[in-house]
């Protein structure tokens, strides 16, 4: 009987062929989902890392865009603008040759600036010899329906530095600042700089590069910092 029970003992404690395959079975089927998972993760980030490399390049793409589109706008303006005043100007100066001829006496200036203003062709210069930053440099330009300092060529640029009273050591602000997207420069009625009139650069971490005129050349620097600025603006028509 004691034999029987022992028999009976060994048998209960001896696992099964069954069991060991299912045990065998699970064990393969939990590692299989681990690699699966594994190869689903870094397939997930490599999804994710690429919308947001797509993403990025979309968005620079578009700011790029926006801007190009706006200084197309200001360029049609700027151009409109021009126009304009070409066709006012050959008008009034019709009407002041013709009241020249009728009264040679008349104290009557075909071309003039306001007091203190500098003329050099169809444009008027004046040096504010007040620091100020960039853009409030602009702002006063505009208030004397003036814009920052142009230079279109290099007479202009002759006249500029031998003609306007300006302190050697000190910079001046002109109308030029660099696209923060292309880190191309422009001016500020959306044209492109003559290629010797592009400033010596510097390496500036700032992201607003504006144009300043010091000791006959151009040269880069941050626009929040403080310097003279040259304004200029279409000479006056009038007749007294």
């Amino acid at each position: 009987m004691h034999e029987e029970e022992l028999y009976s003992s060994l048998q209960w404690d001896i696992p099964t062929s069954e069991a060991s395959q299912k045990c065998l079975c699970s064990s393969k089927c939990s590692g299989t989902w681990c690699v699966m998972t594994v190869i689903s993760c870094v397939f997930c980030v490599g999804l994710l890392a690429t919308s947001i490399f797509l993403g990025i390049k979309f968005f620079q793409v578009s700011s790029l865009a926006m801007s190009q589109q706006e200084r197309l706008i200001q360029q049609d303006i700027a151009l409109l603008n021009l126009t304009e005043w070409q066709r006012n100007y050959i008008l009034e100066m019709k009407n002041c040759q013709a009241l020249q001829q009728r009264s040679p006496r008349s104290d009557c200036n075909c071309s003039h600036c306001p007091h203190n203003w500098t003329q050099n062709g169809k444009s008027c210069y004046y040096v504010f010899q007040i620091q100020k930053k960039w853009n409030g440099s602009k702002e006063i330009c505009l208030n004397e329906d003036a814009r920052l300092l142009q230079i279109d060529s290099k007479e202009e640029m002759n006249f500029i530095l031998h003609s306007i009273r300006m302190t050697k050591e000190f910079g001046y602000w002109v109308g030029m600042f660099q696209d923060e997207l292309s880190q191309s420069w422009f001016w500020q009625d959306g044209s492109s700089p003559l290629p010797d009139f592009l400033p010596t650069e510097r390496q500036l971490s700032a992201s607003q590069i504006c144009g300043y005129l010091k000791d006959h050349s151009l040269f880069s620097d941050t626009c929040n910092n403080w310097k003279y600025f040259i304004c200029e603006k279409n000479a006056l028509r009038s007749c007294i």
